[in-house]
């Protein structure tokens, strides 16, 4: 559903920025044009990139370590490479600041368990950034499932082909890109159960995945996901029993059922869920009731670990 603000402005808030990569420019910059929050540090292990980061978001200090980026800081929020977000979202909370980390936040049930209970024994908030939950195409492909409009669903597929490039990180095709889609499962359909992986090279890894789950009403989902293809290709599509949807979850939603046509700039698409996901963070930091509860991030994990068992060799 759409998301609505009390237009009260919250109290005045200083954030740290943990990363400073393409998604922690988006971050930055809408945080960046909300009077109420600060940027106050940002730490990142190449101090050039964090030095420019730093100079296009009006950010005073270039931290050393995280510790440093923190002790200015009320909240921080992680975007930084997949395989650091659980140990930097941990010494963030240690450090006793509100902590929103990039998806996924953990890579496994019993780091997402302990960022839970340690923030719940520091008195502080943790929220992973579901950031699909925002964006507009999803929201409405989401409403027309909660509403009974496309009937009964029969299928769920979602296929994203990355384009074959030169990394600075190994990025992990079920762990971190094929989280997405299942969190959207999770979020639409209460649950969605794992019955097999085949992955290149391994599913723990992976750069080439394919997944097999069901619905709890029984009709199947298929998740492919690829950093290997020469051809970029993004879809998802939702088979219902009355009307199909599909969307590439940013720039369109289409359908049989005109009513839930749409097309949007991608970009926009994506920085104005980047912004409402991270208000709703700070505002439940200072005690409303908004973003997505830790426990959603549990199930995801939970949910994602169980692909991962489920491999086929």
């Amino acid at each position: 559903m759409t998301k609505h603000y009390d237009s009260k402005r919250p109290t005045a808030v200083r954030v740290a920025m943990i990363g400073h990569g393409f998604v922690g420019t988006v971050h930055a910059s809408q945080l960046a044009a909300e009077p109420w929050v600060e940027l106050v540090a940002v730490f990142g292990t190449e101090l050039e990139k964090a030095a420019q980061f730093a100079s296009a978001y009006g950010i005073e200090n270039i931290s050393k370590s995280l510790k440093e980026a923190v002790s200015l800081a009320e909240a921080a929020i992680v975007c930084s490479p997949t395989s650091v977000h659980y140990q930097q979202a941990h010494e963030c909370l240690e450090l006793g600041v509100h902590t929103l980390a990039e998806m996924p936040p953990c890579g496994t049930f019993k780091e997402a368990k302990a960022l839970g209970d340690l923030a719940k024994k520091k008195g502080i908030r943790v929220q992973c950034a579901h950031t699909c939950r925002y964006v507009l195409p999803y929201i409405r492909v989401g409403d027309s499932i909660r509403s009974g409009e496309l009937g009964a669903v029969q299928q769920v597929t979602f296929v994203r082909h990355h384009k074959l490039k030169e990394r600075a990180w190994t990025d992990d095709a079920l762990l971190h890109h094929s989280a997405h889609p299942i969190d959207l499962t999770l979020d639409w359909f209460g649950g969605v159960t794992a019955i097999g992986c085949v992955a290149l090279p391994q599913a723990r890894g992976a750069q080439t995945v394919s997944l097999l789950g069901k619905l709890p009403a029984g009709a199947p989902v298929t998740i492919s996901i690829t950093f290997a293809s020469r051809l970029p290709h993004l879809r998802m599509q939702i088979v219902g029993d009355r009307h199909t949807v599909e969307t590439d979850g940013f720039s369109y939603v289409r359908s049989d059922l005109d009513r839930l046509n749409l097309s949007i700039p991608e970009l926009h698409s994506y920085e104005k869920a980047i912004h409402d996901q991270d208000v709703e963070f700070l505002r439940s930091c200072q005690g409303e009731k908004t973003g997505v509860n830790w426990q959603e991030a549990v199930k995801l994990i939970e949910t994602v670990n169980r692909f991962q068992d489920s491999e086929t060799k």
